[in-house]
């Protein structure tokens, strides 16, 4: 029989819980809408960040995406049977491999980059800039407090 004594719905309050099945949504919205582009939002992702870094590490990558090294290397890896990364080794430290975007790597994320941008511009458009600056904002915030926890 189910304990009708003041049972606190966990559900309803979780951080945890509610922030994953609000990422979910969002994530199958942008999945959905790249799909011709043949990238999921991930991938995406990834290579928007490989451009930016021009030549990136696979931990400085999870560094950057907060993505453990086992799961960067299992996306680095389809990436590069797609072929649109490559490793090569750093120049300056033999030991590190850095990820580069390919030329086919590049036109990918320029295919999918109109895309990811009108998904983006119509969530902000109807969130309204200032409150998603205040959500981008809130989300930061919690970060920070919540990476605070491991140093204590």
């Amino acid at each position: 029989m189910k304990n009708q004594q003041n049972t606190i719905d966990y559900t309803q309050i979780c951080v945890c819980a509610n922030l994953r099945k609000k990422t979910r949504v969002v994530t199958q919205l942008y999945d959905k809408l790249l799909q011709p582009t043949g990238l999921k939002v991930t991938q995406y992702s990834m290579l928007a960040h490989i451009d930016l870094q021009q030549a990136v590490s696979i931990s400085r990558l999870g560094e950057i995406l907060l993505l453990d090294q086992t799961t960067v290397t299992r996306n680095i890896n389809l990436l590069k049977q797609y072929g649109y990364v490559e490793l090569k080794r750093d120049p300056h430290d033999a030991r590190t491999k850095n990820i580069m975007l390919t030329e086919k790597g590049l036109e990918k994320l320029h295919e999918a980059a109109p895309i990811w941008k009108t998904i983006q511009d119509k969530i902000v458009d109807d969130i309204g800039v200032e409150k998603y600056a205040d959500f981008y904002d809130t989300l930061r915030t919690m970060q920070k407090i919540i990476q605070s926890y491991d140093e204590q």
